[in-house]
C-alpha cells in the first residue's frame, strides 16, 4: 500500500511543477464560472421561472458541479499511450499491480486539484457569486462522502472505456460518446430535475446520476435524510458493479496482450 501512496504522492508532485499552467486553469475556471451563470441568469430572466432563493440554488449548483468537473478530470489516455507504446508489456512486468498503479496516479491529480483548485475557486465563488452554505454539518459529511463515491463511479466508468484500447487503436470517439453522456445523464450539464420525466426514469437505472447530481442535492439539502442513504448504497453498488466489468475485461485484455505477445 506504501507504493501506491508513493505513486499519488509523485503524481501530486508532478502537478505542482507545472505552475503556470496551475494558475491558467484556476482563471479559467473562474471565468467559465461566469460564463455559465451569466447565461443562467439571462435564460431566467427570460422566461422569469426562478425567483430570488431558486436562482440562488440554480447558481450554487452549477458552481458546485463545474468545480467538481474540475476536479474529476482524468488522464483520459493514460492506458492508450502505454498500449499504442507498448509500454504496458514492461508496466505489466514490475512489481506492482497495474490498476492500482492507474488509480493512485490518478488519485493524485485528483487531490492536487481538489487543494489548488476546487478550494480557492470555491472560497472566491463565495464572495463572487454567494453561493448557498451546506444545509447543515450532517449534509455536509454526507456530501463530502457521496462526492468521493461519484469520483469512484465515474473513475470505474472511464477505466472500461480507456482499456477498450487494448482492442482499438484510437479511443478518442469512446472518450468523446463518454463524456457526452456524463455531462448530459449525470447533471453536470443542466440539473436533472429540468429534464422530462422519461428521461428521469432512464437515469435513475443508470449510474450517472450518483457522479454529480446525488452529491450535490446532498450538499443543497433537497434531499430527504431517508433517502439518503439510498442514494449512497445505490453508489457504492454501482461501483461494485462497474468494477467488477473492468476488472472481467482486464482480465481479458491481459490475455489478448500475452497472446499477441506471443
Amino acid at each position: 500500500m506504501r507504493l501506491y501512496l508513493e505513486l499519488a504522492k509523485k503524481s501530486f508532485q508532478n502537478n505542482i511543477v507545472y505552475r503556470a499552467d496551475y494558475f491558467a486553469s484556476l482563471i479559467n475556471a473562474i471565468v467559465l464560472i461566469f460564463v455559465n451563470i451569466a447565461i443562467w441568469k439571462a435564460i431566467n430572466e427570460e422566461e422569469g421561472a426562478l425567483g430570488g432563493l431558486q436562482l440562488n440554488i440554480l447558481i450554487t449548483y452549477i458552481v458546485i458541479s463545474f468545480l467538481m468537473q474540475t476536479v474529476y478530470q482524468m488522464d483520459e489516455y493514460f492506458i492508450e499511450g502505454k498500449v499504442r507504446t507498448g509500454l504496458i508489456s514492461t508496466d505489466l512486468l514490475k512489481p506492482f499491480y497495474f490498476r492500482l498503479f492507474v488509480f493512485s496516479y490518478n488519485v493524485g491529480s485528483m487531490v492536487f486539484k481538489f487543494i489548488m483548485q476546487f478550494i480557492p475557486a470555491m472560497l472566491l465563488s463565495v464572495f463572487l457569486f454567494r453561493l448557498l452554505p451546506p444545509f447543515n454539518t450532517q449534509m455536509l459529511l454526507y456530501f463530502i462522502l457521496s462526492a468521493i463515491l461519484g469520483y469512484l463511479v465515474l473513475y470505474n466508468i472511464n477505466f472500461i472505456v480507456w482499456i477498450s484500447s487494448f482492442w482499438f487503436y484510437w479511443t478518442f470517439s469512446l472518450v468523446t460518446i463518454k463524456d457526452a453522456a456524463v455531462m448530459i445523464l449525470s447533471g453536470a450539464l443542466i440539473p436533472i430535475w429540468f429534464m422530462p420525466t422519461w428521461l428521469i426514469d432512464f437515469i435513475e437505472l443508470t449510474p450517472f446520476n450518483a457522479i454529480f447530481y446525488t452529491p450535490i442535492l446532498i450538499y443543497l439539502g433537497m434531499m430527504p435524510e431517508d433517502e439518503i442513504f439510498m442514494s449512497i448504497v445505490k453508489q457504492i453498488l454501482w461501483i461494485i458493479a462497474l468494477f467488477g466489468i473492468g476488472h472481467i475485461l482486464w482480465k481479458r485484455a491481459t490475455k489478448k496482450l500475452v497472446v499477441q505477445g506471443g
